[in-house]
Parts: C-alpha cells; structure tokens; sequence
C-alpha cells in the first residue's frame, strides 16, 4: 500500500503551525509551514522513511528541524538582504534622513581604504550575491580565507556603524 505522507504530514496543521509560531512569527507562520510542505513535496519520497515512523505516525522531531531549517534560512536572508545591499535608488516609502546619508557615506569611505582583495570579495558577495563556495570554485580562492574575510568585513562595518 502507497501511502501518501503529505497528507499525513497535514493532517497536524495547527500543530506545525503552533511550532513556527514558538519562532517568533505571527502571520509568517502560516507562510512557513506551506513552504515546509513544498519541501516535503520536492522531495519526491526521499526522505519519507525519515519523515514517518510507519505508515501512520509521522516524526515530529524530523518536522520540527525541517521548520526550523527553514526559519533560520529565511531570517538569513533578510539579514543579508537589509544590512549589507547597496542600492543606487533608496525606496520611495524610506524617507532619507541626513544621518542616514551621513552613515552611508562613511561606510563608502570605508569601503574606498580597505585592500583591493577585501573590496572585490565585499562586491561579489554583499552587492553581486555570490555565495562562498561559488566564488571560491571559480575564482580558486580557499573557501575558508573567504569565509575569513567575509567575516572581517562584517565586522568591519558594524564597528564603523556604532562610531
């Protein structure tokens, strides 16, 4: 017998939903718990022995780390997306204050005193959105003197933006 572990998996909606709400989320929870379900989906029966104990009891645990890995995903994306862009347009509903053009323009000044090889890997991966392990196959660079300076130049702009 075939059975079909989305529908099992669903049937404990408010359940998967109540763990995503312990997340922090409110009305993203709803959001989160679909997207657990297009996982489980594109899957294609990968991981249903994981996913299932037998043919009706579902592992909680396993769904548990599944949200969890999306919500942490998701909270790093937004990180990257609002700390680190630059855009050349500022958003019509953000008004621009003179302290934030100040900051910025410091940060630009920043950025002009580092070393060539810290501005190109700031480029490639905050403006142009290359991932590490990207830029280091193709450029030949270890990924881990990447990950190294990647995490300098956080570091780097957060203390500039608390002076």
């Amino acid at each position: 017998m075939v059975v079909n572990v989305l529908n099992i998996v669903a049937k404990e909606h408010d359940k998967w939903v109540r763990i995503a709400k312990s997340f922090g989320l409110d009305v993203e929870a709803e959001d989160l718990v679909q997207e657990m379900y297009l996982k489980i989906h594109a899957w294609k029966g990968k991981y249903d022995k994981t996913l299932m104990y037998n043919e009706t009891e579902v592992n909680h645990y396993f769904v548990f780390k599944v949200l969890r890995s999306l919500f942490l995903d998701k909270k790093k994306r937004k990180t990257y997306e609002y700390r680190f862009t630059e855009t050349t347009t500022e958003p019509s509903t953000f008004s621009t204050t003179y302290e934030y053009t100040e900051q910025l323009g410091l940060l630009k000044e920043e950025i002009k005193n580092w070393h060539l090889y810290d501005r190109k890997i700031y480029e490639l991966i905050f403006i142009e959105g290359y991932s590490m392990l990207e830029l280091s196959k193709q450029t030949g660079i270890d990924y881990y003197s990447i990950y190294r300076t990647k995490n300098k130049i956080e570091r780097l702009l957060y203390e500039k933006m608390q002076e």
